[in-house]
């Protein structure tokens, strides 16, 4: 009897050591999965987050179809670590990129000739321009917490804790806030974000005018045309553009469109609204790779905008006499 409760009990000894050592294994196998995931994220994470592979590319459709994908990936990194501020960097870059290169830009050439779809273009592009902004804010939160509150009470004073390291996020957070504001004006509490995102942007192009070859300018070139009634001014526009030429050598066709859509419009000058985005079409978007998807793009709607010149502005009369004179 002695000798069977011995026996039973090494037995139980044996199972219970051999239960934890199972148990010790399984979870060595699950970190060692944990840090082989980790791993290979963190191996290809700079890869992911590497604005300048979609910013060079040549076939824009390639970028378009690339990026909704991306996304989904990237929101599934943050779910898995909220905090990683390179990923969430990204998140505001990437859903910026997509609703201004493709929905608002396919909406503006749409809306010559399908409304509806302009429109709904345009909704899909405020969300995403909103959910850029939620990231960036996000980003700025974990190194300035309660900065998102402050940016809405006093925006001026709160974005003096930002410095010259801060200009990238101020840049994209307060372009993504800016331009969801630009297709929600019927949104009084969109709209009445306005200096918060406005000081984002000020106080990036006072940390860092030469941001990335006059980009910062070339915001404000958007964000001056919208006239003194919100704000803006068309000579300040004048401005920022002259300095985005003088910064990027001239090879910033979007620069071109906004002076041309914004102002030449606005201003009635039809000659200048023609020899801007005829400028902006002969730029060669080789010689800048850097932006070259964006000129690409700004260039598809230039030949947009000029083919709907005759829509934008009243043919002058000394032509339309011509004209006259001319007939048969």
């Amino acid at each position: 009897m002695i000798e069977s409760c011995s026996v039973a009990g090494g037995m139980r000894g044996t199972l219970r050591r051999s239960v934890r050592l199972a148990a010790a294994a399984l979870l060595a196998a699950a970190l060692a999965g944990c840090s082989l995931r980790s791993m290979a994220v963190n191996a290809v994470l700079p890869t992911l987050v590497n604005p300048a592979v979609y910013l060079s590319e040549e076939d824009p459709e390639v970028v378009r179809a690339a990026l909704p994908f991306l996304l989904k990936t990237i929101e599934s990194i943050l779910d898995a670590d909220p905090e990683r501020q390179d990923v969430l960097l990204f998140a505001n870059t990437g859903f910026l990129l997509y609703a201004n290169a493709f929905l608002q830009a396919d909406a503006a050439i749409a809306e010559w000739d399908d409304y509806r779809r302009a429109t709904e273009l345009n909704a899909r592009a405020r969300r995403m321009y909103l959910r850029a902004r939620d990231y960036g804010l996000r980003n700025v939160e974990l190194d300035h917490p309660g900065i998102t509150a402050r940016l809405r009470a006093e925006p001026e004073t709160a974005t003096a804790v930002f410095d010259v390291e801060d200009v990238e996020s101020l840049y994209y957070l307060g372009g993504a806030w800016l331009l969801g504001i630009s297709l929600g004006l019927d949104r009084p509490a969109l709209v009445a974000d306005l200096p918060a995102a406005r000081a984002l942007l000020d106080r990036a192009l006072a940390l860092d005018e030469d941001f990335e070859r006059g980009a910062l300018h070339a915001a404000f070139i958007t964000l001056e045309s919208v006239g003194e009634a919100m704000g803006g001014s068309y000579a300040r526009a004048r401005e920022h553009f002259a300095r985005v030429v003088e910064l990027s050598d001239g090879r910033d066709a979007g620069a071109y469109v906004s002076l041309a859509s914004g102002v030449a419009v606005a201003e009635e000058n039809r000659d200048e609204f023609r020899e801007l985005l005829e400028a902006a079409i002969a730029i060669d978007p080789d010689e800048e790779p850097s932006n070259r998807l964006l000129n690409l793009i700004a260039q598809r709607r230039a030949r947009v905008l000029l083919d709907h010149i005759d829509d934008l502005f009243f043919e002058p009369f000394d032509e339309l006499d011509e004209d006259v004179e001319n007939q048969p």
